[in-house]
Parts: C-alpha cells; sequence; structure tokens
C-alpha cells in the first residue's frame, strides 16, 4: 500500500520533526501549556539522539516501545484517526474503528522512527502560541541547510492536559493530508480493502 497525495514528499520527509518534540518532564503535567508541552521534550529527544548516533545508548529501533507509549500519551491518535478517516468513520463497527485506528497510529509512528534515524542535531525555534478556548496552535520552526522550515503544532485541551491533534508542516496538513489519500483508496476499495492495505504495509515493517 501506498498513501501519497500532493505534496506527501515534503511530508514524510519532515515527519521525523514531529515526535522530537513528544518526550516528557515533569513539567508536562496537566496545567502545562501548549508552548510548553511542545518545548518540554526536545532536549530529551535530541539526547537520545545524539547517544544513538554515537554509539553510546540503544538504538532507536531498540527504544521503539518506549517512543510508542510516550507518544500514544501526548499524541490524540484516536482523533487523528477520526479526522482522517472523516465520515466512513461513523458508518463502521467498533471493532473496525478500533482496528483502523490502531493501524493508522502505527503506520504514523514508523514513519517518525524511520526518518528519526537520518536526523539529529536540529535547530528548532519556538515562534508564538495562540489559544482559543480549548483549542491551541503553537508555532514553531527549524533550520535545515540554511532554510526556514515552519511547523505549526495544533492542540486540544482534554481534562486540563494539551494533546496534539494535528501538525502543519509547510502548509500541508496531516489531516488534510491523509484524508485525501483515504477517500482515493476508497474510491476504488472497500473499507475491509483499505484495513487490508494498512495490514500489509504495518506487518511489512515489524
Amino acid at each position: 500500500m501506498r498513501l501519497q497525495s500532493k505534496g506527501y514528499g515534503i511530508f514524510v520527509k519532515l515527519s521525523f520533526l514531529v515526535i522530537l518534540l513528544l518526550f516528557p518532564r515533569s513539567s508536562w503535567a496537566a496545567g502545562a501549556s501548549p508552548m510548553e508541552v511542545i518545548r518540554s521534550g526536545t532536549q530529551k529527544v535530541l539526547s537520545i539522539l545524539r547517544e544513538s548516533k554515537a554509539g553510546q545508548g540503544p538504538t532507536l529501533r531498540q527504544r521503539e516501545g518506549e517512543i510508542l507509549t510516550v507518544v500514544s500519551n501526548y499524541f490524540d491518535f484516536d482523533q487523528m484517526s477520526k479526522m482522517a478517516l472523516g465520515y466512513p468513520w461513523k458508518q463502521q463497527t467498533p471493532e473496525k474503528r478500533e482496528e483502523f485506528a490502531r493501524l493508522f497510529k502505527r503506520l504514523l509512528f514508523n514513519t517518525y522512527i524511520d526518518r528519526m534515524e537520518n536526523y539529529h542535531n536540529q535547530q528548532i525555534f519556538y515562534d508564538s502560541q495562540t489559544v482559543d478556548g480549548n483549542f491551541a496552535t503553537v508555532k514553531t520552526h527549524f533550520l535545515s541547510k540554511g532554510e526556514n522550515i515552519p511547523i505549526d503544532y495544533r492542540l486540544q485541551n482534554e481534562s486540563g492536559r494539551w494533546r496534539i491533534y494535528d501538525v502543519v508542516v509547510q502548509g500541508i496538513s496531516y489531516d488534510q493530508n491523509y484524508r485525501a489519500q483515504i477517500a482515493s483508496i476508497l474510491s476504488r476499495e472497500s473499507f475491509d480493502g483499505l484495513l487490508g492495505m494498512l495490514r500489509a504495509k504495518v506487518e511489512r515493517r515489524g
């Protein structure tokens, strides 16, 4: 299976940066601002990347379970799955929704890990945050070969804790990108066919 749409190459290439910002410290407690949620994990992840690159600690693949557990706490994968699938979500049984969410989560995570192995020492800047009720946007950017790459994080407050539900990389939204790809697949395949494609892709990665 190949999920692809316009702008997907840039989108996938930069996906590793999302996970760079998702490791907790004490400041990730309930009540932390959206900016604090995004900012607080950076040094921890950069440290892990440098250790792995220098051979001073376990490889990123060896720490996948640990990373996935942390990311699951602060990335709202259930909401991301619903948004990516769109209207067909309501048409599925609870069992099929659960399988789709599980496979979609793993697909995203595998992309992050694959890209993370190739990057370290990225210079990240935290530009601003805006809060509107229970929703917030944190604007950041990083430098890559002298080019500014903007990344916006969209968060929602759930019981006093901010969680990420969408990321916009160079103007390309995770939500809109994957929704377009999935809609294209469902225009020619059944939902069971979509699940089979996702399942095969995840299983090939291991």
